[in-house]
């Protein structure tokens, strides 16, 4: 459990316990003291829930651009390969929505850690290729003869792609 979740859990049971006591009690809160605790007490977690919200978020960005230049690591020398994976909690997205290769031979294997069925498929510039359909734990893969220009990757289970299942390969 992230510090984001812990701390707008807080924030939530502050928010109702203050509202639980103003209602309650008319006098709530009374001036000095209680007034200033009360405000330190709300602004602090306000502060603490939007802070760990950015940087969670920062985090995650970097993690998911160290991945994407990795996969783009592997994609030098003659016969390339380049990995996505789908979304381990289900949702219709991959873990990256950009990739990019040189021209030539290029394969693409999209590893499926989901309970839902997914399969990579390539399109764009005379290229249609479609990759065979996994459950969790399967992978699939798409190999083309690329050249340079954009493609299209992308699930071609119905209704994936409309979902957002999708993104762009570069190839120069």
């Amino acid at each position: 459990m992230t510090a984001f979740y812990v701390i707008g859990g807080l924030f939530a049971v502050w928010a109702v316990t203050l509202t639980a006591l103003g209602i309650a009690r008319e006098d709530f809160p009374r001036s000095g003291r209680q007034t200033l605790a009360v405000g330190t007490v709300s602004v602090l977690l306000a502060v603490s829930a939007i802070g760990s919200a950015i940087i969670l978020s920062a985090l995650e960005e970097e993690e998911e651009e160290g991945e994407a230049a990795e996969r783009q690591g592997a994609g030098e020398g003659g016969g390339r390969t380049l990995t996505l994976s789908a979304d381990p909690r289900g949702e219709l997205r991959f873990d990256t929505r950009a990739l990019d290769a040189r021209a030539g031979q290029l394969t693409i294997q999209m590893e499926n850690p989901s309970s839902v069925a997914h399969n990579i498929s390539l399109e764009g510039a005379g290229v249609d290729e479609e990759g065979k359909t996994v459950g969790r734990g399967g992978t699939s893969t798409v190999t083309a003869e690329l050249r340079p220009g954009n493609y299209d990757f992308y699930c071609s289970v119905p209704g994936h792609r409309q979902g957002g299942m999708q993104g762009t390969l570069t190839v120069e």
